[in-house]
């Protein structure tokens, strides 16, 4: 990574604005949370983290204690009264979320909480209806063994049009090597519940992902899944890299449907590819499927397997930074499946950096024409963009574009030769009624005034709207929605939804201590952090003018 020589962001035309909330303790939030200027912007910024000190905690509760003194409950006065997490709503814009107590994993049956009425009611999943599946396995059994992991896991609600809800859960029993992955739904709004398998195997794809809402409408039907299983690592990578280096499998797509006596049934699995890249979920969940018709669309990321590395003394590679014309690199792909015809055809539409990083997710998103929008992820570089010129068809493409091309004061090693911008990594990605597309990721950048360290991690958004004078899309500057507590390695993840009134909500955690990412004892021993712990949630109510933290009236 290099740092460029700019003493702060110019990150500049975008008016946005955040609603005041007071700090309630002795820490000093920002004092331009909320602006009366409406010409300027003003993020929220939180409190950073002493330079010393952050390891001297023995135990974990005293790292927590420490952190929620930093956390926007604290620091803002902030007091929601559901478990943060990624909300879906229902066609009375009842907001469903998660239930968990701030921990990485929750119990099987804990389920949802909506609200309704000014209170929040507990919607627990039935086990019993996991139970039909596996009559060997009592229901305590099945309760024991299966607690759900809500950050790499795509946990949360969907809704289809009829106001179906699903929800995945992962399942194993004593008796049986099989891994299960099994789809919860509910026709009554989580009163009751039934189930459905939808994969079982003794080596379950480890990764999953589910149709889901990418604009304010609900899915048309019952959801369709991406199902990855690793198969191996791409020529040298076999050693000294990451699983998100150089891992290469199997992409397959899943759909459902209802048959005629009303019951979900789920249909056999199709191969997309056999050298894709794994499609992980929580850093950013851009929608990677959905539907049109009779149609589907799917984006992923695929391997790159003729790149020979090179290598210096230390055994790093040294022909990875990509050169003024974008290569190497890995590209983006798009499928096109037709459900009555079975046919599937597909082709690559963008480029991404660095090459066999999966941190470089896409998205897609569809407009009310038809016309689909894809944006290809990076790891610290260029995001890429790309909209067809038909509608439900990729088969042409409008010519790539760079999302961010404004300096951050900071430019990380993937960035493209000569184009200012890039440092980019997660893609958030929604389109809303208007067909404004609005994209959240995290940004490295630099602000001498903040920390003076070389760079950090912020929370930034940019949206899109069609230009009359080209009928294309223009991409606004960056702004940065939130100031991490700690320089170097921050922002974690976020991940952006939009309820059915057009309003868009943006899950994130930024409060991440200093690399190596951990908090340490007085003997130097890690203690580690549920990012669960340290979560918050936006929301703008005006296509991304004026931000604010969700309070439970926001949903009355």
């Amino acid at each position: 990574m290099k740092k460029l020589v700019c003493a702060a962001l110019a990150l500049t035309a975008m008016v946005v604005s955040f609603k005041l909330l007071r700090p309630s303790s002795s820490i000093e939030g920002s004092g331009s949370f909320s602006s009366l200027n409406k010409n300027k912007y003003a993020p929220l910024k939180l409190p950073a983290f002493p330079k010393t000190g952050l390891n001297q905690f023995n135990s974990p509760a005293e790292v927590a204690n420490f952190l929620e003194s930093y956390h926007e409950r604290k620091v803002f006065a902030w007091e929601p009264g559901y478990p943060i997490y990624i909300p879906a709503f229902d066609s009375f814009n009842r907001p469903y979320f998660r239930s968990h107590e701030r921990s990485q994993t929750a119990p099987l049956a804990s389920g949802f909480k909506k609200y309704q009425h000014g209170v929040w009611m507990d919607l627990p999943f039935d086990i019993s209806a996991v139970k039909k599946h596996f009559p060997n396995s009592t229901v305590d059994e099945i309760a024991s063994m299966n607690r759900q992991d809500l950050i790499w896991d795509p946990k949360m609600a969907v809704f289809d049009k009829d106001d179906i809800l699903y929800s995945v859960v992962r399942i194993k029993t004593k008796d049986s090597a099989n891994k299960h992955y099994v789809l919860m739904y509910s026709k009554d709004h989580g009163t009751t519940w039934k189930s459905q398998v939808l994969l079982s195997s003794s080596t379950l794809p480890e990764w999953y992902d589910l149709e889901r809402p990418y604009t304010s409408k609900p899915l048309p039907g019952p959801p369709a899944f991406l199902y990855f299983q690793a198969s191996g690592k791409v020529s040298g990578y076999e050693s000294g890299f990451e699983y998100w280096q150089g891992t290469v499998g199997t992409l397959t797509l899943q759909t459902t449907s209802f048959d005629k006596n009303g019951e979900l049934v789920a249909d056999t699995p199709l191969t997309l590819s056999t050298t894709a890249q794994p499609i992980g979920y929580r850093s950013g969940s851009a929608v990677k499927l959905l539907r049109s018709g009779d149609k589907y669309f799917v984006v992923w990321l695929e391997a790159t397997l003729d790149h020979k590395l090179e290598r210096n003394q230390r055994g790093r590679p040294t022909n990875t930074v990509p050169d003024k014309n974008g290569n190497p690199y890995s590209g983006i792909w798009v499928a096109e499946y037709d459900i009555k015809s079975g046919l599937i055809r597909k082709k690559e539409i963008l480029k991404t950096w660095p090459l066999n990083d999966n941190h470089n997710q896409p998205g897609i998103v569809r407009s009310s024409q038809g016309i689909l929008h894809v944006i290809g992820g990076s790891h610290g570089g260029h995001f890429t963009y790309t909209s067809s010129t038909k509608a439900d068809s990729i088969d042409t493409w409008s010519a790539p574009q760079f999302v961010n091309t404004t300096d951050s004061g900071y430019s990380a090693n993937f960035n493209i030769p000569g184009v200012p911008g890039g440092s980019q990594t997660y893609v958030s990605f929604i389109i809303d009624s208007k067909d404004k597309l609005h994209v959240a990721y995290r940004l490295w950048a630099y602000d001498k005034s903040l920390f003076d360290f070389e760079y950090f991690g912020a929370l930034a958004y940019q949206t899109a709207e069609l230009a009359s004078e080209s009928n294309l899309y223009k991409w606004s500057a960056p702004k940065i929605l939130v100031y991490p507590n700690a320089q170097e390695y921050t922002h974690f993840y976020q991940v952006m939804t939009i309820d059915r009134r057009d309003h868009l909500y943006l899950e994130y955690s930024q409060m991440r201590p200093y690399a190596p990412y951990y908090f340490k004892t007085p003997s130097g021993e890690a203690i580690n952090t549920s990012a669960m712990q340290n979560s918050a949630l936006l929301k703008t109510s005006d296509g991304g003018h004026s931000w604010h933290l969700v309070e439970d009236e926001d949903f009355r």
